[in-house]
C-alpha cells in the first residue's frame, strides 16, 4: 500500500518509512487487541458484569486475532521448506500426531477446569468437545499445510 504522506521529495517512496509505518500500524492494533482483551477478562472474569457490557470488546478481539491468524494461515508461509510430495506426506502425517497429542491436552485441561465427569452424558460430552476440538486443530494446519506445498511446488517449479 502506498501512502501519499510516505513520498519523498524526489517523488518515490521511502521503503524504511513505509516499512516503520507498517511496524508501528502492527503495534497499535497489537496494543488496541490487548486493551480489549484486558476488558474482556476485568469485565468477564473478575466484575462478573454483564456480557452485553463486555461483547463489543470480545468479539474485537476475535476479529483482530482470527484475521491475523487466517491471513498468515491462508498465505503459505507456515511452511517454506515444503516443495516436494515425500516431505510434504511427512509433514501431513507429523500435523495428525501433533494433533492427537494436542486433542489429549486440551482433554486433561479441560479436566483440570471444569472437573472430571461424574455421568457416561457428561463424558460424552467432553470427549465431543475434545474431537471437535483436534478436527478443528488438524484442519487450520492441514489447509495450511497444503496451501504452503502450492505455492512452494508452484515457486521451486518456476525456478
Amino acid at each position: 500500500m502506498k501512502l501519499p504522506f510516505l513520498q519523498a521529495s524526489s517523488g518515490r517512496t521511502d521503503e524504511y518509512v513505509e516499512k516503520k509505518m507498517n511496524q508501528f500500524y502492527g503495534e497499535a492494533g497489537l496494543i488496541v487487541a490487548a486493551l480489549m482483551l484486558l476488558d474482556l477478562i476485568i469485565r468477564g472474569g473478575i466484575l462478573h458484569k454483564e456480557p452485553i457490557e463486555y461483547m463489543v470488546s470480545g468479539i474485537g478481539f476475535i476479529v483482530y486475532a482470527g484475521y491475523i491468524l487466517l491471513r498468515y494461515l491462508l498465505s503459505g508461509m507456515e511452511h517454506p521448506d515444503i516443495s516436494n510430495k515425500r516431505v510434504y506426506r511427512k509433514k501431513r502425517k507429523e500435523i495428525t500426531a501433533v494433533s492427537a497429542c494436542t486433542g489429549l491436552i486440551f482433554l486433561a485441561v479441560s479436566f483440570l477446569f471444569t472437573g472430571f465427569p461424574q455421568n457416561s452424558e457428561d463424558w460424552f460430552d467432553a470427549l465431543v468437545l475434545a474431537i471437535l476440538f483436534t478436527i478443528f486443530y488438524f484442519m487450520v494446519h492441514f489447509i495450511s499445510l497444503s496451501i504452503s506445498y502450492r505455492k512452494n511446488k508452484d515457486i521451486f517449479d518456476d525456478e
